[in-house]
C-alpha cells in the first residue's frame, strides 16, 4: 500500500465561491512509512489571492507559476496507484474535484482518502486537531505552515508514525487492508503532461531581472510620435504610489519594446523624468527629509547611477526645463476609486474614510474611475486585471494610508 499525501493553500475556504487552489504539495510513504519523494509547486489560480497573511504567497510570485490545467497531467500521475491522504482531507477533496473538474477532467465521486486530521482522535489527538498541533504532540517537525509542500511532508510523517503504531493494534490491519484494496481499485483519469516547468516556493524568492534589463539594448523598431510622452504617463502611473511592482514592470519593458524604445533611450528617459521628480519636490522652495528619501527610493527603482541621485537630493534646486516638465498625478474631488482584495483593514472602513475627504468608492472598474487600491498590488483580480486594460493606475494599501493622512476631511 501506497500514499500520496497532498496538502493545497487555496484563495479561499469554498470551491464553490470560486476559490481556487495556489500551492501544491505532494509526499509519497511507502507501506512501511518510508517518505519516498516530494513534489510541489504554485499555480496561478487566475484570480487574487485571498487570505495572503495566512498563505504568504504573493500576487508576484504566481505570476509565471503554471495554471492548474499545465500541470494536471503530472499530477495525476504522482496520485495513480495510491491512497489519496491529506490532513483534513474533506476539505483538500473538494478543491481536487473542483480543479479537475475546471481543467476538463471528471473525477469518480467518493475518492477514497486517508484523514490524519480524523484518525487523530485514535492516537492521543482530538478529532480535528490542528496539523501543528498533531506534528508538536508527535515530535515532527512541521517546517513552514502553510506551505502545501511543507504540509503534505508533515502530515506525510504523521501518517507514517499513525501507520507504525498501529501496526500491533488489533482490528487496525483490517482498515489498512479495506484503505490499500479501496485505493487500487480507484482510477484517476488519464490526463497529458504539457511540458511546463513547476514552480516551487522557494523559486519565488530569487531575484528576477529588473524590468530595464527585460528591454531590448537594440530597439526591435523605430521609435513612434510621442514614443517619450507615452512611456513617461505610464511610468507616472506605476510610480504613483513610490514602487514599480512585479506586474508594471511587465508593462513597462512591453510599451518600451511596443515603442521602439531601447534600454539606453529608456535610461535617458528615467534620468530625465527623475529630474522632474526634483523639481516637482522643490516647487515649495524646500526639500524635506520625507522628500529626499522618496527620490532616493525612486532613483534605485529606475537603477540611476549614484551620482544622479546624490544630485538629486543635495540642497541646490533644479532649474526650470518646460521640455521635460509633465503633469503630476493629481487625485480631484468627487474621484471614482475602486477596492479589491482582503486588505488588512475592513474595506467598510476605508470607504468611510474616502466619503469623508470627498472621494467616491466605487464597486466596478469602468474607464471612468480614477484610482485601483489592491491589497496586493501585483493583483490578479478582474478588477486589477482591467484596470491595466484601461490603463488606471494600482496602489497598495500602505499608498492609500499616506494618501488619506495628508488628505482633509470635508467641511
Amino acid at each position: 500500500m501506497a500514499f500520496a499525501v497532498v496538502d493545497f493553500e487555496t484563495t479561499g475556504l469554498l470551491p464553490s465561491y470560486h476559490h481556487r487552489v495556489v500551492e501544491i504539495g505532494v509526499t509519497h510513504v511507502d507501506d512501511d512509512g518510508t517518505v519516498t519523494g516530494h513534489w510541489e509547486t504554485l499555480i496561478n489560480p487566475e484570480r487574487d489571492l485571498g487570505p495572503q497573511q495566512i498563505h504568504g504567497i504573493r500576487a508576484a510570485d504566481i505570476l509565471d507559476a503554471p495554471v492548474f490545467g499545465d500541470i494536471v497531467g503530472e499530477f495525476t500521475e504522482l496520485l495513480a496507484g495510491r491512497v489519496f491522504a491529506a490532513h483534513n482531507a474533506t476539505f483538500d477533496l473538494r478543491f481536487l474535484q473542483a480543479e479537475f473538474a475546471r481543467a476538463g477532467y471528471a473525477l469518480a465521486p467518493e475518492t477514497p482518502s486517508v484523514c490524519t486530521m480524523s484518525l487523530g482522535a485514535s492516537f492521543g489527538l482530538g478529532a480535528s486537531s490542528s496539523l501543528s498541533h498533531a506534528c508538536a504532540a508527535h515530535s515532527i517537525e512541521h517546517g513552514l505552515a502553510h506551505s502545501a509542500g511543507s504540509d503534505s511532508h508533515a502530515a506525510a510523517q504523521l501518517l507514517a508514525r499513525f501507520r507504525r503504531t498501529s501496526l500491533t493494534w488489533s482490528g487496525w490491519d483490517s482498515y489498512w487492508e479495506q484503505t490499500a484494496n479501496a485505493g487500487r481499485a480507484y482510477a484517476f483519469p488519464v490526463a497529458r503532461r504539457t511540458g511546463v516547468i513547476t514552480k516551487r516556493r522557494a523559486e519565488a524568492s530569487m531575484a528576477l531581472p529588473s524590468f530595464l534589463e527585460r528591454i531590448s539594448t537594440e530597439a526591435v523598431s523605430e521609435a513612434v510620435d510621442g514614443s517619450t510622452a507615452q512611456y513617461i504617463a505610464l511610468l507616472d502611473r506605476c510610480l504613483l504610489d513610490g514602487l514599480i511592482s512585479v506586474s508594471e514592470g511587465h508593462q513597462l519593458a512591453a510599451v518600451a519594446t511596443e515603442l521602439g524604445l531601447n534600454r539606453a533611450a529608456v535610461g535617458a528617459i528615467h534620468r530625465d523624468y527623475y529630474v522632474e521628480l526634483e523639481r516637482r519636490a522643490w516647487a515649495d522652495g524646500v526639500l524635506t527629509d520625507a522628500e529626499k528619501a522618496d527620490l532616493r527610493a525612486v532613483g534605485e527603482l529606475l537603477e540611476l547611477d549614484d551620482t544622479d541621485i546624490a544630485a538629486a537630493v543635495d540642497e541646490v534646486a533644479p532649474t526650470a526645463d518646460a521640455d521635460v516638465a509633465t503633469e503630476a498625478f493629481a487625485m480631484r474631488h468627487g474621484a471614482l476609486i475602486v477596492l479589491t482584495g482582503d486588505m488588512a483593514r475592513e474595506r467598510s472602513a476605508w470607504e468611510a474614510d474616502l466619503r469623508e475627504r470627498g472621494f467616491v468608492p466605487h464597486p466596478t472598474v469602468t474607464k471612468k474611475v480614477a484610482l485601483v487600491v489592491a491589497a496586493d498590488p501585483d493583483s490578479l483580480s478582474g478588477k486589477a486585471k482591467k484596470a491595466r486594460d484601461y490603463g488606471i493606475p494600482i496602489v497598495g494599501e500602505d499608498w492609500l494610508i499616506r494618501f488619506l493622512s495628508e488628505s482633509p476631511l470635508e467641511m
